[in-house]
């Protein structure tokens, strides 16, 4: 620190001075020698001000040397050959000057490292100027994530109510088993999260939109409308290509959020619930027909679908990825809603468990 401080002074004093009017002079004054230690009665203003006037006097007979030499190129009193030597031999006494004022700054500031840690310059009778060493800085503490959060799963239809035995439901049976199809959990949500204070723990809610799709295979639901007095899932005569029914509902989740990293960046760990409103279902069935190419039949309807959504949700993530599980604690279906005759076995008197993956955008 020292060391840059005069380099730096040096080059001050020579931008000042070269810049000044030249004067002549026959030979440079003697090298002072470098002191072997500094002077104890010296305050650090007396040391600055006695290195200030040697470097000044240096650069200022080194000008006047050089502006003799100038006028004897100019007179043509000297040779090139002779200018260039004497130019070079100034040159060198003023480095070997600058350089013995250095060893005597350097050995001043020998007692200065010793305490460098609260260092006090004293720069007049009422300026001080303290000079503390840096301290790292710390990564500034996050306090809330938003984002918008997309989740793809899948879903099991359970048969057992999960409220009265989480931890032994049987797979559905029956006319709605999934077979060979895949039912999926999607969900768009915009998140918020804030951090508790200073605590490693964040509140998280949220608002959104799920859609439960229940996949058929080579099943259709047989329904002859969206009230009517049909409502079964029956095998296909077709090769379909899809067949599934959507149900979508506006959710609502909460969860508290235990995150300790300072930028809420680390490993997480998340428990909480979620409720919501049906907005609507849509039956689908893709397939082709001859005569006809692909045919896409779709119908828009309640389904007698629950008119709530309600259950638990856990994830475990990183940054803003996580895997989570969800169950629902509503049927999926209204069963006093549904047509009288509809036998027991095709009763859709199941409930959902997905599992699913998520990512927070932006």
């Amino acid at each position: 620190m020292v060391n840059s401080s005069l380099k730096a002074l040096f080059l001050s004093a020579v931008l000042t001075l070269s810049g000044t009017e030249l004067w002549s002079q026959d030979a440079p004054p003697a090298i002072p020698p470098a002191p072997t230690e500094a002077p104890s009665v010296d305050s650090n203003a007396t040391r600055a001000a006695r290195m200030s006037a040697e470097i000044a006097a240096a650069i200022t007979e080194y000008s006047k040397d050089m502006a003799a030499l100038q006028k004897q190129i100019e007179d043509k009193d000297i040779s090139k050959e002779d200018a260039d030597r004497r130019r070079k031999e100034l040159t060198n006494r003023l480095e070997d000057r600058l350089k013995a004022i250095e060893d005597m700054a350097e050995a001043w500031a020998s007692n200065l490292d010793e305490s460098i840690e609260n260092l006090e310059l004293n720069l007049g009778d009422n300026l001080k100027l303290n000079i503390e060493p840096s301290q790292p800085k710390k990564k500034r503490l996050k306090k809330e994530h938003n984002g918008l959060v997309l989740m793809i799963g899948s879903n099991t239809l359970r048969g057992n109510n999960p409220a009265n035995g989480l931890t032994s439901p049987e797979p559905y049976e029956g006319a709605w088993a999934p077979g060979d199809g895949t039912s999926s959990t999607f969900g768009l949500t915009f998140s918020r999260e804030r951090r508790l204070g200073r605590s490693p723990i964040w509140a998280r809610s949220g608002l959104g939109f799920t859609a439960y799709t229940y996949d058929f295979g080579q099943s259709e639901l047989n329904i002859n409308s969206p009230t009517g007095s049909s409502f079964d899932v029956v095998p296909s005569s077709l090769s379909l290509r899809r067949s599934n029914l959507t149900m979508t509902y506006f959710e609502v989740p909460l969860a508290l959020v235990i995150n300790p990293s300072r930028r809420g960046k680390g490993l997480n760990l998340s428990m909480g619930g979620f409720v919501g409103i049906r907005m609507g279902g849509q039956s689908q069935m893709v397939y082709r027909s001859q005569g006809m190419g692909r045919v896409n039949e779709s119908t828009n309807g309640n389904f007698y679908g629950s008119l709530f959504s309600y259950g638990l949700q856990t994830e475990l993530g990183i940054r803003q990825f996580t895997v989570g599980l969800r169950q629902n604690f509503n049927q999926a279906f209204n069963l006093a809603d549904l047509p009288a005759n509809l036998p027991i076995e095709n009763q859709p008197n199941f409930y959902n468990a997905s599992l699913f993956a998520s990512v927070r955008f932006f």
